[in-house]
């Protein structure tokens, strides 16, 4: 690129010094000093970018997502709501501080209110680690889950998701009347952290890279709209008749 404008500069100077022939010998030497210096600058020019790396280093790609293979996904220790053994089984990779989660929050609700009896959904923990609230936000649900208030506590989290701090995973568990000794005991404790870390691990086996990742009955979907799990269930649900 620098030689193509080196030679473009050329041309337009030597135009001007031809231009310039009826001008008198002091400009002339004056324009064919400025032609030279220009020149030197660019050869200077071309010398510095001819010592940079010829190429980038390419960008790492993410590696293909197969949509049609069915994923091992143990329930495990993780939050569900639904009907257990049910024909259809939703389960989310997610992180609290993560706005494409708290979007979808609602869609899963819509889904689990025209399915009560089809469908059982299981939230997984997969905290981002630039989201640095995003493990406390796990814990706090997961202590509040040991006082049977793990989905309020989600949907409050959810709320406030971008302001969320360790004082109002408190406030929280607090406007849900817990026991506030032993939420503050079970949050403040390291007993989730495997828990959390096998959530991780799992969902790093299936491909998980970002939030949210879904799977029904085990098989990645492309989609999260209400309609598109409406087409998917039904469709699973008449293969079952």
């Amino acid at each position: 690129m620098i030689k193509k404008k080196n030679l473009v500069v050329l041309v337009l100077l030597t135009i001007s010094l031809l231009v310039a022939g009826c001008a008198d010998k002091e400009k002339l030497d004056n324009i064919s000093q400025s032609l030279m210096d220009i020149n030197d600058t660019l050869k200077n020019i071309e010398l510095k970018l001819d010592k940079l790396p010829k190429t980038a280093a390419a960008a790492p790609q993410r590696p293909t997502v197969d949509y049609n293979k069915v994923h091992n996904m143990p329930i495990g220790t993780s939050a569900t709501i639904g009907v257990k053994n049910a024909a259809v089984t939703v389960v989310e990779f997610s992180d609290f501080q993560c706005p494409y989660c708290a979007r979808f929050a609602p869609t899963i609700k819509e889904v689990l209110k025209a399915y009560p009896n089809e469908v059982q959904f299981v939230y997984k923990d997969f905290p981002l680690s630039f989201h640095k609230q995003a493990k406390n936000a796990a814990k706090a649900a997961r202590a509040a889950g040991e006082q049977g208030k793990y989905w309020e506590m989600h949907d409050l989290i959810f709320e406030k998701y971008s302001t969320v701090n360790e004082e109002m995973f408190k406030e929280f568990a607090a406007k849900l009347s817990l026991d506030m000794n032993k939420f503050n005991a079970d949050f403040s404790s390291n007993k989730y952290d495997a828990l959390i870390q096998q959530d991780i691990n799992l969902g790093r086996q299936a491909g998980v890279t970002g939030t949210p990742s879904l799977f029904m009955n085990g098989k990645r979907m492309q989609r999260r709209s209400f309609d598109d799990f409406k087409v998917a269930i039904d469709a699973i649900l008449k293969q079952k008749k």
